[in-house]
């Protein structure tokens, strides 16, 4: 992934495309963190640190798979599969991830989701911050399916087996904010806080001095692997 210095570098130097100048397009900024390092050791602590009160607090069981991906998948972008269940109901998404803009063609809207026929689509920016003016950039694609129950599998034509080292994550929300800790297979909890939000430099400014600043004042030491390497590595 893209490594940028400094903020104006963070929003510049990453291949944001020129028609994003008019537009900016949609972003999630987020911060990880190992509690045994530094910083709040809870989702519950980090919302009172950020004098924040949850709205909403959510489960799930997460595994993420091995499978033959599609033969279309654009050079320098990883696919990803993931299952995630809560409360009754199977959410499965694909995702691919690369440090460069994805390529023009297809288009979001033309692109054919390999779980599917689904309208569940977005393209997003993904904005991993090591430090105030630090930041991590990627882009990414996905397309998501869900049903009741847990009998949703991924297409035959995946060939999808499981890693065997689900995940679980606890979700706290307030407004827009998300704090997230994922317990591991191996034991491993590790914190993460996101808002959606888009790629210019006022929601970068909002994000670092209303979440990122906060928390770095607690002793965090921000973590630079994504939420998909963390919770989809194995040990063999």
């Amino acid at each position: 992934m893209k490594l940028c210095m400094g903020m104006a570098l963070a929003l510049l130097c990453s291949a944001m495309p020129p028609a994003l100048a008019a537009k900016a397009a949609a972003a999630e900024f987020a911060v990880r963190w190992d509690p045994r390092q530094g910083g709040p050791a809870t989702p519950e602590a980090a919302m009172q640190e950020l004098k924040l009160k949850a709205e909403q607090r959510s489960q799930y069981e997460i595994e993420y798979f091995d499978f033959t991906p599609p033969a279309d998948v654009p050079d320098g972008f990883d696919p990803i599969l993931r299952k995630r269940v809560s409360q009754g109901e199977t959410e499965l998404t694909f995702k691919l991830r690369g440090s460069a803009a994805l390529p023009p063609q297809p288009t979001l809207k033309q692109w054919k989701c390999p779980l599917g026929r689904t309208r569940d689509r977005k393209d997003e920016v993904d904005l991993s911050f090591l430090a105030e003016g630090k930041v991590v950039t990627a882009h990414s694609r996905s397309c998501n399916l869900q049903a009741k129950g847990r009998t949703l599998q991924p297409d035959a034509a995946l060939q999808a087996r499981p890693r065997g080292c689900a995940s679980t994550m606890t979700r706290l929300r307030a407004g827009k904010l998300k704090i997230e800790e994922w317990r591991l297979a191996d034991g491993t909890v590790l914190l993460e806080a996101s808002r959606p939000g888009r790629h210019e430099t006022r929601s970068v400014q909002a994000f670092e001095r209303e979440v990122l600043q906060p928390l770095l004042a607690l002793n965090i030491q921000p973590l630079q692997r994504s939420k998909s390497a963390i919770g989809g590595e194995c040990a063999r």
